[in-house]
């Protein structure tokens, strides 16, 4: 046998080796067709998930934004409030210390003047003969005493 031969054979086997590879791959890449529709399935759904979560992160970060702007304002107005709070708390103990003061000094002068002395004791006498005013009455005139009546009273002093 000679070379030629030799070729003829090896190209042979050659080509029959590349037919045999051809159809391994064309086999393989059909048979790579249906994983490859699973595979780019899954990429799309996939994908619709971070789409969607994309736009739930957005989502809640525009809530969170909303949400910390009124927390903000909300205590800026608690603030005040509690400013307010603070200010009316000292505002109502500089009022009672006034009104202390005041009344200290009404005191004093009622205490200390003889002019209010004597009209406090011309009101308490006066008050004090209305007060006792039927007792009086019955004393001055025993004859009516037998009545019990109030008004009977009233209309006889009238």
């Amino acid at each position: 046998m000679d070379l030629t031969m030799w070729l003829w054979i090896s190209l042979a086997i050659l080509v029959v080796g590349l037919i045999i590879a051809g159809i391994g791959v064309g086999m393989f890449l059909s048979g790579m067709k249906e994983p490859m529709k699973d595979i780019k399935g899954s990429t799309d759904k996939l994908k619709g998930r971070v789409d969607k979560l994309n736009l739930e992160a957005s989502s809640l970060q525009h809530t969170t934004t909303e949400l910390s702007e009124e927390i903000a304002v909300k205590s800026e107005k608690v603030s005040v409030l509690t400013d307010a709070v603070k200010g009316t708390k000292n505002s109502l103990i500089d009022l009672n210390a006034s009104v202390r003061a005041i009344t200290d000094k009404i005191v004093y002068r009622a205490e200390h003047d003889p002019e209010n002395t004597r009209q406090v004791k011309q009101i308490t006498d006066t008050t004090d003969n209305i007060l006792h005013l039927p007792e009086n009455l019955q004393t001055l005139h025993p004859e009516n005493a037998t009545e019990t009546d109030d008004a009977a009273h009233l209309e006889k002093v009238r």
